[in-house]
């Protein structure tokens, strides 16, 4: 088959021996994409310095079908996204959505939203005021993309409109604050008379939840100027991060390194 040509964003790489690597590309046209990059890491390679991660570029190679890995020919860069890679919090979180796209991304299957909102992504973590609320962005459109969009206007077990209600605590006053509760296993909101069917299921403000369906509807451009409080961050951060669990079965490690050293 003749070479392909194809926007890409380096998602993943290691080495192979000593001169070689396996990159990982996501891409608009071919989904996620593994090639060997032979002689990468010798000096005199043409290709050394631009198969970063997160590099953005011009994708040639061999494509076979029912093959693990692709043959890669070239990758002329577009975007090195030099802004993020300036800033510590900005990479981190960089890698974050990389290793989020790596993890439920299939390959083979196109998805050019999924690739135009990673671009996007990096494009705007480069000055963004409020990275962690972007991270929510990227991940609440991500789940969307990728088909496990969580239910939060309907009761995802019976469809009924769920309505907050005090929190369950050994006093509840007049004053006691009124909560939601989400259901991983369920994916979504529970309505009061559905909450027994996920006792794990955790609470979250109407707020929080509010605020996450402005941002799933939120263009980048208008991210600067929304702002969420503390708990908003805090309550949004576990109900996406406990959903991205749940649906890619493991741990990222990206995601563990940005809550055991970075502050919401």
């Amino acid at each position: 088959m003749p070479a392909q040509k194809t926007h890409a964003i380096v998602i993943r790489a290691f080495p192979l021996r000593e001169t070689h690597k396996i990159i990982t590309f996501y891409t608009p046209d071919f989904g996620k994409i593994k090639a060997v990059a032979y002689g990468v890491k010798s000096p005199k390679s043409k290709l050394s310095g631009r198969l970063e991660l997160l590099n953005h570029g011009m994708l040639l190679f061999t494509y076979r079908e029912n093959r693990d890995l692709q043959s890669l020919t070239g990758f002329d860069l577009i975007e090195g996204f030099d802004g993020i890679r300036a800033d510590f919090a900005r990479i981190t979180y960089g890698c974050y959505f990389a290793e989020l796209v790596d993890a439920i991304a299939l390959e083979g299957d196109a998805n050019p939203e999924i690739f135009e909102l990673l671009r996007n992504t990096y494009q705007f973590l480069v000055d963004t005021d409020d990275v962690p609320l972007l991270a929510r962005v990227f991940e609440i459109k991500f789940l969307d993309f990728a088909g496990y969009a969580p239910q939060l206007s309907q009761c995802a077990h019976c469809g009924s409109v769920p309505t907050p209600g005090p929190a369950k605590t050994s006093q509840v006053t007049p004053t006691s604050p009124l909560v939601m509760r989400f259901s991983v296993q369920h994916g979504g909101l529970l309505c009061a008379k559905c909450q027994h069917r996920d006792t794990s299921a955790f609470t979250i403000t109407p707020g929080s939840c509010e605020l996450l369906k402005t941002l799933r509807k939120s263009e980048f451009n208008k991210l600067n100027r929304m702002r969420a409080s503390k708990r908003n961050h805090i309550e949004m951060k576990l109900m996406l991060s406990s959903f991205i669990q749940y649906h890619t079965e493991r741990s990222l490690k990206s995601l563990k390194f940005i809550e055991s050293v970075l502050e919401i």
